[in-house]
């Protein structure tokens, strides 16, 4: 999502949203994307757009550290936008707007099925697993296409398609899996990532994309999945109009594809159902973790804090393993609860990485995050942080200038891009532009100078801290500040 603003007026908005299967990643694979943008009403709700903005509203209860409070304040006011805009479909389907569908942030009883009532459907996912393939079937009546990966077709077990058309079960041809040739991405891999569900229904055929996998973790709720959706008449295959499934096929896809052929005789079918069974419990193990009744303690210990996670976990063939996120993985232990790690403040967290894993092949780990309850984690982490790597008066200034530029700006101080600072202390003020833009800042959004004032608040509490600030900021530092406070009263 991202928000235009015009330079004259702050109320003259416009908003482009994408909903893609792509990862942010330079991987030559078969992706899709749906892209619209438009102008948020004055006041009216845009019903269709309401589950894209609950879940901006979410995301910042999603990530692992605490957002300052000027991008939760962004984030709000983006999410109320988002939800007062129609984003109309592409070209050539009906007029009515992109419809959005959220899956994830609440609990689900059974799998996302927003139709029945289908006549066709043609469903295109990398990964897919027999529960999710039941559901996504159960959206029409009538004839089924599925599109997926050769090895992922390989590990269901032998009846795991029986509610689809042998004949239309596909992969992609070798042809189209191809790696580049381009020397600047050698390392990239083609293959297929898009993520698509077409139901025709009556005259008309609805089009679902974005990032939810036909799997039991995407449809019952435990990953947070964005799908939208855009409907057209389906029109006639060999005509020149329409959006139906037939004239996709026609337009090239079908050359992409060909039939899935499967293993045979019965070792092959024993090999396959045994994984099935592997991959079905690193399923319900997950599951059963995801509602485990965890939590996290933290208390003061010689040398900094014991965080401790306490809970119950039901027993599993499953090997699980768990490390706090602020640490790397290679210090993961066996799940043996209670458990305890001693670490510094700056290194306290609400989130736990989990890894479970079964003794076969053909049953890849499974990796997840749970934000659980936790206790005695100090107001001050976030500025213990910050004072762990401000420190010397050039990554203060690096900090300041990245404050300034805003994301990306963030972005390259975290990864210790020092580019554009290397001053010392008397010649902080030397670059004009400095100046400009803090002042530019303070006077159009002073809530993005808070992180700075709160750091500088704390580092003058010691000796050593006051050393990181400097010379001659603070004299300037302090006629913004009050201007800022006479802004505010």
């Amino acid at each position: 999502m991202i928000r235009y603003v015009s330079e004259e007026d702050d109320n003259d908005v416009l908003l482009r949203g994408g909903v893609m299967s792509r990862n942010l990643t330079f991987d030559r694979s078969w992706d899709v994307a749906l892209a619209s943008e438009a102008t948020p009403l004055p006041r009216q709700r845009a019903r269709a757009s309401r589950p894209l903005a609950d879940l901006l509203r979410e995301l910042p209860k999603l990530v692992t550290e605490r957002l300052p409070d000027a991008v939760q304040k962004a984030v709000r006011s983006l999410a109320d936008q988002a939800g007062r805009t129609r984003f109309p479909a592409p070209e050539g389907f009906h007029k009515r707007p992109v419809e959005f569908h959220l899956l994830g942030l609440v609990s689900r009883q059974s799998p996302w099925q927003p139709t029945t009532d289908g006549s066709r459907l043609l469903a295109i996912a990398p990964f897919v697993n027999r529960g999710a393939l039941d559901a996504v079937a159960g959206m029409s009546a009538g004839k089924h296409m599925l599109v997926s990966r050769q090895e992922e077709l390989d590990n269901l077990s032998t009846d795991a398609l029986a509610a689809w058309d042998a004949g239309d079960v596909r992969v992609l041809q070798d042809v189209a899996l191809d790696e580049t040739d381009d020397d600047d991405y050698d390392t990239c891999r083609s293959g297929l990532h898009a993520k698509i569900i077409a139901v025709e229904h009556g005259h008309d055929v609805t089009w679902y994309v974005g990032s939810a996998n036909i799997t039991a973790a995407a449809f019952t709720g435990h990953n947070v999945e964005m799908m939208a959706a855009a409907t057209g008449r389906k029109g006639r295959p060999s005509g020149k109009s329409g959006c139906g499934i037939e004239r996709f096929l026609e337009s090239g896809f079908n050359e992409l594809c060909v039939p899935y052929r499967g293993g045979n005789g019965e070792e092959d079918d024993r090999e396959n159902d045994e994984a099935a069974q592997a991959r079905q419990l690193i399923e319900d193990m997950e599951k059963r973790l995801i509602e485990a009744p965890l939590k996290i303690v933290c208390k003061q210990a010689e040398g900094g804090f014991a965080w401790r996670l306490e809970g119950r976990v039901p027993q599993s063939e499953v090997e699980i393993t768990f490390w706090p996120v602020s640490i790397s993985e290679d210090k993961s232990r066996l799940l043996d609860l209670p458990a305890t790690w001693p670490l510094p403040l700056s290194h306290l967290t609400s989130f736990v990485a989990f890894r479970l894993r079964v003794a076969h092949p053909s049953a890849e780990d499974v990796r997840l995050t749970r934000k659980l309850p936790a206790k005695g984690i100090s107001e001050g982490r976030i500025n213990a942080v910050l004072r762990s790597l401000i420190d010397s008066p050039e990554r203060f200034l690096q900090f300041l200038r990245a404050l300034l530029g805003g994301f990306e700006g963030m972005v390259a101080w975290a990864q210790g891009d020092g580019s554009g600072t290397s001053q010392s202390r008397g010649e902080w003020l030397a670059e004009e532009t400095l100046l400009e833009d803090l002042l530019r800042v303070a006077s159009r959004h002073p809530e993005r100078l808070s992180p700075i004032r709160r750091l500088i608040e704390e580092l003058l509490e010691t000796e050593d801290g006051a050393k990181v600030i400097p010379e001659g900021f603070l004299a300037s530092w302090q006629a913004v500040a009050e201007a800022i406070d006479g802004r505010a009263s």
